[in-house]
């Protein structure tokens, strides 16, 4: 995945639970982040994440997240 240009040091990458995710659903700290097409975000997703196709990250990431610097949990339908 294309990570946008940014001057701020990449931050710690780590997998996380779906339960970790449910635990902190309400947490404003956590992003959370959709990257699958328009199509399928419209059809289900998780309430409250935010839709950024893989395609589109490069050119709309910082209209999407006003703060890199927080924790964004990032989600597809790969394998769980």
């Amino acid at each position: 995945m294309a990570k946008p240009q940014t001057e701020e040091p990449a931050g710690e990458q780590r997998t996380i639970s779906r339960d970790e995710i449910l635990a902190r659903f309400q947490d404003r700290a956590l992003v959370i982040l959709n990257v699958m097409p328009k199509e399928t975000y419209a059809a289900a997703h998780i309430l409250g994440s935010i839709n950024l196709p893989v395609a589109d990250i490069e050119l709309k990431a910082r209209q999407l997240i006003s703060n890199f610097n927080q924790e964004i949990a990032v989600y597809c339908a790969g394998p769980t």
